[in-house]
């Protein structure tokens, strides 16, 4: 991972001037290099059909908020709500009591409705994805959490994996072009991750397009007949991730995809 991550240190001072008003920052800022044992690095995928908005806290200490244009605190994270967009926020390497609530202008504002505890290691990085459908019980189960090993970047290269969150799904076959083409991932039953894989023949230019199918693995069958349609950048690694819940169509079978290292 080639981004440098910086966090504020410290505080701005502010200072008055004698004979004229002055503005003076002083910012101190930490920079943190990839894999600093130090931290641990988390990303978090809210993949709970159904879920309200949602902020999430570490040991009681909100981790992670979303904000308004008027810098009120009423976006958070819903289903599909992908924090932080590109790179991973940091944490203590050590046990933790990890919980989403519901953001407070909401219903049930601040209501805790998902509880569990992780343990990252020291300068290691981590997808924590939601699962499960939210009912009226008002309950998100154990989340899954992934450590993300970084494949050996290039230029010239693309690098994939898929994660099945589809409810009620059946192990996904991904395949090229076409319902008979070529698999790219063989296999991936609910609630796993395949291992990262090299794109084959991605095409030509920094940022070709690819058609994928995902078909239930046992029958061959597409789950979906229409491709879906994924640009890449190359020199980069992305997760591809299923999700929704079989027969609802509210929440249909989609992939999705997002940059995991660059």
């Amino acid at each position: 991972m080639k981004k440098i991550l910086y966090i504020i240190a410290a505080f701005i001072g502010l200072f008055a001037a004698c004979k004229k008003g002055t503005l003076v920052e002083n910012t101190a800022y930490e920079k943190i290099s990839p894999g600093d044992p130090k931290y641990a690095y988390i990303k978090i995928l809210n993949l709970t059909p159904g879920s309200p908005a949602l902020n999430f806290y570490m040991d009681g200490t909100k981790f992670s908020a979303g904000y308004s244009t008027l810098g009120i605190e009423n976006a958070g994270y819903a289903y599909n709500g992908l924090f932080p967009d590109l790179g991973y926020a940091i944490t203590a390497p050590t046990t933790h009591t990890f919980t989403g609530r519901i953001i407070p202008s909401l219903p049930d504002p601040n209501l805790e409705v998902l509880n569990a505890q992780i343990t990252p290691a020291a300068g290691k990085y981590y997808t924590i994805f939601t699962t499960g459908q939210y009912t009226s019980t008002k309950k998100i189960p154990a989340p899954l959490v992934i450590e993300d090993v970084s494949p050996a970047l290039d230029t010239s290269k693309i690098f994939i994996r898929l994660i099945n969150l589809y409810n009620g799904g059946p192990n996904v076959d991904m395949v090229r072009d076409v319902a008979t083409g070529a698999k790219v991932v063989s296999n991936v039953a609910y609630g796993t991750v395949s291992n990262w894989m090299e794109l084959p023949n991605p095409g030509s230019g920094p940022t070709p397009s690819n058609k994928f199918l995902f078909n239930n693995a046992a029958t061959g069958v597409p789950i979906v007949a229409t491709a879906a349609t994924i640009s890449f950048s190359k020199g980069r690694a992305y997760t591809i991730y299923l999700r929704g819940v079989m027969g609802n169509t509210t929440y249909p079978f989609a992939a999705t995809s997002y940059t995991t290292f660059y």
